[in-house]
């Protein structure tokens, strides 16, 4: 596959479905496809790779809109706009299914978390305290002093 090929955008992939089939490939009314639609336009269409026919398909069929249409009993369309085949119960359920997960899945983006009750503010720490007062002020009468003793090691003279 060519680099040319792989950046057309899904929506470039069905502009080009719906010139040459405009009767099966409407984005404003879109109506149920045949099963194995992808069979026919292989043989009528060189132009598009196995991949991009692919994808082409798989964006005009999990559109809201195509979902929506597929009610049980609604008829299917071929390339030409004529009837060919039902939808089937099945596929009805699973429509019905995508649509209302995509639903969901917007509702819980767009309604934010409840918020839990704001924490109290934490306890101002004390700004000093009486011992550090007493270590920074050396001339005060009641600063307490503290000696430190350092610690030396001899080491006895090896013979």
């Amino acid at each position: 596959m060519s680099t040319a090929s792989r950046g057309k955008s899904p929506a470039q992939l069905f502009r080009h479905l719906s010139a040459k089939w405009p009767a099966a490939f409407n984005p404003k009314a879109p109506k149920p496809l045949k099963i194995g639609i992808h069979h026919d336009i292989r043989v009528l269409d060189g132009e598009l790779s196995d991949d991009e026919l692919r994808r082409a398909l798989r964006a005009y069929t999990s559109m809201a809109k195509y979902l929506a249409r597929l009610d049980a009993g609604a008829a299917r369309v071929d390339l030409d706009g004529e009837p060919a085949g039902e939808v089937s119960d099945a596929d009805a359920a699973t429509a019905k299914a995508l649509l209302c997960a995509r639903k969901d899945k917007q509702e819980t983006k767009q309604t934010p978390e409840p918020r839990a009750e704001p924490e109290a503010p934490p306890k101002p720490k004390p700004r000093q305290t009486a011992v550090f007062k007493a270590k920074n002020t050396a001339d005060s009468p009641t600063g307490i002093v503290v000696e430190t003793k350092r610690r030396r090691s001899f080491r006895k003279p090896m013979a």
